[in-house]
């Protein structure tokens, strides 16, 4: 007991034998089955520097789990210490300044419900149960992102703790290269314990967007959206997402969100264009407060999942890319989630300089999520099969990182611009490798 109160001060240390062991190192992909050599359940930051220091001093690698989840499964690692920060998760608004203080552990739904209160809100994900932390430091792509940009942009400042177990404080004054490599490859330099981030106004109640379309319409609708985007106003970010599987008939689901002054003009020019891209099967969109809207497909991910993913960015969706995307989906026997995201506004005008997510010219970001609970083998082919024949495709072969499953090509092909410093920085703030879980810079 004398040796785990060591590193324990408010937190625990979870071995295997602790009966909350198993349960604990559950992630949301039940593909993923690791075993890691302790878990420490922090809720101090000297928690986790006793947990960094055991790491160093046991030679074991460190996996770092925030309020979420990453749909690989990242997480957790076999014979690693992972540091678990889900009671880390504090948020603090300053009204004066505009920024809120999130602990790494919060979830987007205890964000959304403090920043509400005050009018505001940090641009976020799609989902309220995926955890802040991995889209503030991979990127962050939500409703807000062609008005305010991405989560990852709204970092001003974090707490981190190095692999030496030193508490730093990092924005564009201290450590600022540091700075521009959290936000985008944050994973890769130690444990962010606590964000600052801006906050912005968000009405209490937006114009939640949901259309149903035949499949048929497909590629009228792609043309109709591409069209659509060119002229965008910031004020609206959507998404399109079909089904295959399950011998249900392939729907077209449009998704989006509105946060801006709703009137006659508006409703003509802006939104009624989104709800006669064909002939609507139903159309469900109403005013709803922001906090429904970000729970709303919470049932879409679930408490678990067997999937495996992939996702490219596109310049543009060709007319053969879409083809060799609807033969491949259609002729597979696993049942699929397909989204289409489309990008214009705030997060397209920010310099690929200013941060490590470098990806500012893409229009859309395609997704698949393929369920493996059939043959997980032969899903795992099928899914790296068609990412290797949509790479030529693709824009600078580069992938979102927080929702892709992940290997070492899929990583190098998606930070080949910055690779080199990137690694720079590795060799500067972990050499050893000890944070290894997601973002994989050195051998």
């Amino acid at each position: 007991m004398g040796h785990d109160l060591k590193y324990q001060k408010n937190g625990q240390k979870i071995n295997n034998k602790h009966p909350l062991y198993h349960f604990k190192r559950q992630v949301w992909n039940s593909n993923v089955d690791q075993y890691p050599a302790v878990i420490f359940e922090c809720k101090s930051v000297d928690d986790v520097i006793g947990a960094i220091h055991y790491a160093n001093e046991n030679g074991l690698k460190i996996t770092v789990r925030g309020g979420g989840f990453h749909p690989a499964g990242k997480s957790v690692k076999d014979n690693a210490v992972l540091v678990d920060l889900s009671h880390m998760n504090d948020v603090h608004i300053d009204e004066i300044s505009r920024i809120a203080t999130i602990g790494a552990g919060a979830k987007i739904s205890e964000v959304d419900e403090v920043t509400q209160e005050y009018g505001l809100a940090v641009p976020l994900g799609m989902v309220s149960c995926i955890g802040v932390s991995g889209l503030a430091l991979g990127g962050g792509i939500g409703y807000l992102r062609g008005k305010y940009g991405l989560t990852s942009d709204s970092v001003v400042g974090v707490h981190l703790i190095t692999g030496q177990g030193e508490h730093i404080y990092v924005n564009k004054f201290h450590h600022p290269e540091l700075f521009w490599a959290i936000r985008g490859a944050g994973q890769n330099f130690g444990v962010v314990t606590k964000f600052e981030m801006k906050l912005y106004p968000v009405a209490q109640h937006i114009l939640a967007i949901d259309v149903i379309y035949d499949y048929k319409d497909l590629q009228q609708i792609l043309e109709k959206v591409e069209k659509y985007r060119q002229t965008a106003v910031d004020d609206i970010s959507f998404h399109l997402a079909f089904f295959y599987g399950d011998n249900a008939k392939p729907y077209i689901r449009l998704v989006g969100m509105y946060d801006g002054e709703l009137n006659l003009k508006v409703e003509k020019e802006i939104i009624q264009p989104l709800l006669e891209l064909a002939i609507p099967i139903a159309d469900n969109t109403e005013i709803m407060t922001y906090i429904e809207m970000q729970k709303k497909f919470d049932s879409w991910v679930g408490d678990s999942f067997a999937v495996e993913g992939i996702s490219l960015f596109f310049h543009e969706l060709t007319n053969e890319m879409i083809q060799l995307l609807i033969e491949e989906c259609e002729s597979t026997e696993f049942s699929l989630h397909v989204t289409i995201l489309e990008f214009h506004g705030k997060m397209n005008r920010i310099s690929e300089y200013e941060t490590a997510f470098t990806i500012r010219d893409a229009n859309y970001l395609l997704i698949i999520d393929a369920e493996t609970r059939k043959n997980q083998e032969a899903a795992n082919k099928w899914v790296y099969d068609l990412y290797e024949k949509l790479l030529p495709y693709s824009y600078k072969q580069a992938s979102y990182l927080n929702s892709s499953q992940e290997n070492e090509e899929v990583i190098r092909n998606s930070y080949k611009c910055i690779l080199a410093r990137l690694v720079a920085l590795k060799m500067a703030y972990d050499p050893e490798n000890l944070f290894c879980s997601e973002r994989k810079l050195l051998d």
